[in-house]
């Protein structure tokens, strides 16, 4: 009996939260894995490092990205310019710029070098603002895409290679993320994300009796899907025999930005006491999630629910920090 072929993967950003933990879970289910990083990340390096491979190139660079998928079947693009809202409302150009060169060059290498199949990260910024300005609004659906506004120009980028992934001689397969998070992301800093800043914001308060400022005014309604479900939808999308057009990729539980925070005072035993920046950016006021076409299309359901993985990023925050 002939033996089926071996798939050979690559994954961009293999350093970054979210490429190191899809290195990982592909290897779990012992598939061959090109890790592809600019640099070595201490904090991540015992989850890219179990790739088959580990190549230091830069994809920005068109020479070093056809390097990179040289002999490889399938890509996940992970590498990109990112970070929290505070980031790309204060950085619209250079965003722009680098995951437009970032994403235009993987692209193309995948093109020169016969790959199979791309899986693309596309954005909840994608979608047109005017649908989240308010409470009370349609939640966001695949089909609301056009007509076009999508939020600061970060969404502009992702909207436009999401848009262009249908003409490409590649198979591109288009997940729409919605705030994923979870355990190993940056908690200080412009590129942090809401979830492990608030949980550090709430372990300083324990520690120094201090009010925690929240940006906004906390009636903010978000998804936040955990790692470990973002990664076993994102594989199945990649993986299914029949793809038809992007979709979200994300929770159905929605909660406030305050709701998250009085979970952590509970985990962290504090009464909520809190400072609301209404100066601050906020994005959108509102960004639930319609996962229809998910349900319809793949099986996955989450295991973990958002307070669950809000308590799963505390713990490990607090065994980093020793508090």
């Amino acid at each position: 009996m002939k033996r089926a072929k071996t798939i050979r993967f690559a994954v961009t950003g293999a350093s970054g939260f979210l490429g190191s933990h899809m290195v990982e879970f592909l290897k779990q289910k012992r598939h061959w894995v090109r890790a592809i990083t600019r640099k070595k990340q201490k904090e991540s390096r015992r989850r890219y490092e179990l790739a088959d491979e580990v190549t230091y190139l830069d994809i920005s660079s068109q020479k070093d990205t056809n390097k990179a998928f040289h002999h490889i079947d399938y890509v996940f693009h992970f590498a990109a310019d990112m970070g929290g809202v505070g980031y790309f409302s204060k950085e619209q150009y250079y965003p722009f710029i680098t995951n437009m060169l970032m994403d235009i060059h993987v692209l193309r290498s995948c093109e020169y070098n016969r790959v199979k199949r791309l899986f693309y990260p596309s954005s909840a910024c994608v979608y047109p603002i005017d649908a989240v300005k308010r409470l009370q609004t349609t939640k966001l659906k695949e089909d609301m895409l056009i007509p076009a506004n999508p939020d600061q120009m970060y969404g502009w980028e992702k909207f436009l290679i999401t848009i262009l992934a249908p003409y490409a001689p590649t198979e591109v397969r288009v997940g729409i993320l919605h705030t994923i998070f979870g355990v190993g992301q940056q908690w200080q800093g412009q590129r942090a994300k809401f979830p492990p800043a608030i949980a550090y914001k709430v372990i300083e308060s324990r520690r120094a009796g201090k009010p925690i400022h929240i940006w906004g005014d906390g009636t903010q309604i978000r998804t936040f899907l955990y790692i470990t479900d973002a990664l076993e939808k994102i594989y199945e999308v990649m993986m299914a025999w029949r793809y038809k057009g992007e979709v979200n990729i994300s929770s159905d539980e929605q909660v406030t930005v305050k709701q998250c925070a009085d979970w952590l005072c509970e985990f962290a035993g504090i009464q909520p006491r809190y400072i609301f920046e209404k100066s601050k950016p906020t994005g959108v006021i509102y960004r639930g999630v319609d996962n229809t076409k998910f349900k319809k299309l793949y099986s996955h359901r989450d295991k973990i629910t958002t307070k669950e993985g809000f308590r799963l990023v505390f713990e490990d925050l607090c065994k980093q920090l020793h508090r």
